[in-house]
């Protein structure tokens, strides 16, 4: 466990944090918890009970590309009893009750780093949380009211079970029903030898797919025969917000002639060197590590990313921050200082910035290319060091 000045230098950080973040909530409730999303998760599940599609129009307004459903039938279903919450409950679920799965998903990531699993890292894990609470990824999913949270500790918690457990898997084929890029981590079970997860995350998906035929089966064939894969239904690949490995070629190059399968090419590259680095951290106990460069991957190499899909930097910062606490980690306290710079929000008008992200910073002599496509750049330096580091101890050991 983490010695006693860390746990009490971090439990106060939390907090304050935590305080302020609430103080900036209750001050602008329609800024910061204004739960946009979830309430077209609750009328997709309206639809779901009136037995409506929920793919054949936007669930708001009637423009293409914009508030269409763009998640799963199973997904749908899931969103069902939100049809029933409506008032204040509703902000409770959406606020309180995604700050529990965040912590929930803090928690799962401590105890992959080997943090014993007792009641005081459930107690840590909420100023950690709380502390996330100014990453930007983090904060917009909290606003917005998104399902990425969820996602991440369905992995996250899979993650952490044993190898020799029968169901490990089921959870991390559950997040890919209910949104597909989660299905990256049955590639990282495959490459990791883990062939019964992978087999039964496939299952489980598989399953989730079934159960949508099943039940809603208009929108299941419309999904599955080719809605899943129309990037139109989410917009525009050269908006601002798309901050995927595609979004930077459409907004900087252009996705016409060639590019486009340059793109695609980067994108596959991209994802087998995380898969391969994700072995190495994998087969050297490094799990946590592994599993969040997956999760990284999975948003950079995507069609279409938001800010908001980037919640995996939080799982990052977690990363970092154990490595900081180590003895003479000053590499690791510069990247964790770099990190938290780059993803942080609404920590820069605090310090008289009037942005409130680096991503929203106007261009300046063409540098924008770099810092309008952090996440995407932070990522890749990420893959970078980490296979300097691995090459490093392959050759210290020969």
């Amino acid at each position: 466990m983490l010695p006693a000045p860390a746990f009490w230098a971090i439990l106060v950080l939390g907090v304050l944090a935590g305080g302020w973040f609430l103080k900036e909530l209750l001050e602008d409730v329609g800024s910061h918890l204004h739960l946009l999303d979830l309430g077209v998760y609750r009328i997709a599940g309206e639809r779901v009970l009136d037995g409506t599609s929920v793919y054949d129009t936007p669930l708001l307004g009637h423009t293409r590309g914009e508030w269409e459903f763009v998640y799963t039938p199973f997904s749908a279903l899931l969103f069902a009893p939100l049809a029933k919450i409506t008032g204040v409950a509703f902000s409770y679920v959406g606020g309180i009750g995604n700050f529990l799965v965040l912590a929930v998903a803090v928690w799962a990531a401590l105890a992959l780093l080997n943090y014993r699993r007792d009641l005081r890292l459930v107690v840590f894990s909420l100023p950690v949380s709380a502390l996330l609470l100014w990453c930007e990824p983090v904060r917009e999913t909290m606003a917005f009211g998104q399902v990425n949270l969820a996602l991440m500790a369905l992995v996250l918690v899979d993650a952490l079970l044993p190898d020799s457990f029968r169901g490990k898997g089921v959870l991390t084929g559950i997040a890919a029903g209910i949104k597909l890029t989660p299905a990256f981590f049955i590639g990282y079970f495959l490459f990791t030898r883990r062939y019964r997860a992978a087999a039964v995350s496939a299952a489980s998906l598989v399953g989730t797919v079934v159960l949508g035929f099943l039940v809603l089966p208009h929108d299941s064939k419309t999904y599955w025969s080719g809605a899943f894969a129309d990037p139109t239904r989410v917009g525009v690949p050269e908006n601002p917000s798309n901050e995927s490995l595609r979004g930077m070629f459409a907004r900087d190059i252009g996705l016409g002639g060639g590019w486009k399968v340059v793109w695609f090419l980067a994108a596959v590259a991209l994802a087998l060197l995380c898969l391969w680095l994700a072995r190495r951290l994998s087969f050297g106990r490094q799990e946590l590590l592994a599993v969040v460069l997956c999760g990284l991957a999975t948003t950079l190499v995507s069609p279409y990313s938001w800010v908001h899909h980037w919640v995996w930097l939080g799982a990052l910062l977690v990363c970092l921050l154990d490595a900081s606490l180590r003895p003479r980690a000053w590499g690791a306290w510069l990247a964790l200082v770099v990190t938290a710079f780059l993803v942080s929000g609404n920590v820069l008008p605090l310090l008289g910035v009037e942005h409130g992200t680096v991503l929203d910073f106007p261009d300046w002599h063409g540098l924008g290319f770099l810092y309008h496509n952090a996440y995407i750049w932070l990522t890749i330096v990420v893959f970078a060091v980490v296979a300097v580091r691995l090459r490093k101890l392959s050759a210290s050991r020969e």
